[in-house]
């Protein structure tokens, strides 16, 4: 009755007393494994000519063009649209561009309609009508940031697209185009 049960793992045939690997036998030199956590942002799928770039197919410029246009025309009711649907690079940042314009478009209108707010006609105040200039609509610092914000949003998107279609340019040419 003093025998004691060996402990079964389940998962492989060691014993607890074999001691564990150290880091140089799992990641050193002669290890050519790539650590579990290791992702490849650049996957081409099947036997199809689509590449796929941190998850998302490029797209052309003229899903670029069109996401940009509906993002615009329906301004914010359009990105999220757009940007909710999208379904590659030029699609998402086609969607961005139109909200920087969006947003490019709502502060020039907001400048370009200063002091235009409707007066207090208060009949019995002692200075007559006044103008409310403490609504956003009055402030021309909204008017700028709203602009600079929209022009910020817009490059980025562009830039970003661009970014991607390079990617895309130097993964499909032959390697000693790259040299």
């Amino acid at each position: 009755m003093a025998a004691k049960p060996e402990l079964y793992l389940g998962y492989d045939d060691k014993l607890p007393n074999e001691p564990l690997p150290t880091y140089q036998d799992i990641y050193g030199p002669q290890s050519t494994s790539a650590p579990p956590y290791f992702e490849a942002a650049i996957i081409s799928v099947g036997d199809e000519d689509e590449l796929l770039v941190e998850g998302l197919p490029v797209g052309s410029a003229g899903v670029f063009i069109v996401n940009m246009i509906v993002s615009t025309a329906f301004q914010i009711v359009g990105y999220m649209l757009t940007f909710l649907l999208h379904s590659s690079h030029a699609a998402r940042n086609g969607s961005l561009a139109g909200l920087g314009i969006t947003f490019m478009n709502f502060g020039f209108y907001i400048r370009t309609h200063l002091g235009s707010s409707m007066p207090n006609t208060d009949k019995h105040h002692p200075n007559g009508p006044e103008y409310d200039t403490d609504t956003p609509l009055d402030n021309a610092y909204f008017a700028y940031l709203l602009m600079v914000i929209g022009a910020g949003i817009f490059v980025k998107a562009v830039f970003d697209y661009i970014r991607v279609r390079r990617l895309q340019t130097i993964i499909e040419s032959s390697p000693e185009q790259n040299v």
